[in-house]
């Protein structure tokens, strides 16, 4: 099976940009650096007894694995706090970790200078309660494998059925889904209006 990936852009690159909405181009973005680790979970001022934790980074393949080991040590917390998270280089780790945060009962919040776009939006999206602060950016996109973009798969196809699943399972309406598809390619990043969060029941 071809390796899924929801990133704000094919390769390497993070979303820098103060636009609110509509869709943002490879010029508002710059390289993320290669040798920077992926997301990353730390309390406010060192306070490990926090119910909060703070989440900055890319989604990789060891995620899932840092919030099992992250809600085994701090079974208290029960509010992460996505400042900056761009995406995803690995889908089916996403979405396990995704179900690790709704399967404890943890809530997910984007402060006002927050950024949370592609797989992050999927991840935000497992919160028990989920909270946007104005100013904030949340975006969405299509997928990729690197050879085809969700689009150029018929709708039936197996492909699109785990993230269906998951959307079904944390109750958000499946024409978010195909909505996402629409709203900007791969290579591209749509900023959501609050009438469109509103839409699809973003917020509860």
């Amino acid at each position: 099976m071809k390796s899924l990936y929801r990133l704000t852009l094919i390769g390497l690159f993070v979303a820098l940009t103060s636009v609110v909405s509509g869709c943002a181009s490879m010029q508002e973005f710059i390289l993320w650096s290669e040798n920077e680790q992926g997301a990353k979970f730390t309390f406010k001022d060192g306070n490990a007894n926090s119910d909060t934790v703070y989440m900055n980074g890319v989604i990789y393949g060891n995620t899932l694995e840092d919030i099992q080991d992250l809600f085994k040590r701090h079974p208290q917390i029960k509010r992460i706090v996505m400042v900056n998270v761009p995406g995803s280089m690995d889908d089916e780790i996403n979405l396990l970790a995704s179900r690790e945060i709704r399967a404890h009962g943890v809530a997910t919040h984007i402060p006002a200078d927050g950024m949370v776009a592609s797989g992050g939006t999927d991840m935000f999206l497992a919160g028990v309660s989920r909270s946007i602060e104005a100013g904030a950016k949340l975006g969405v996109h299509s997928w990729s494998d690197g050879e085809k973009e969700a689009l150029e798969y018929l709708k039936t196809h197996q492909e699109h059925d785990k993230y269906i699943e998951y959307y079904r399972e944390i109750g958000i309406p499946t024409s978010f889904y195909w909505y996402t598809l629409n709203a900007a390619p791969a290579s591209e990043i749509h900023w959501m209006t609050p009438q469109e969060i509103a839409t699809f029941e973003i917020l509860k």
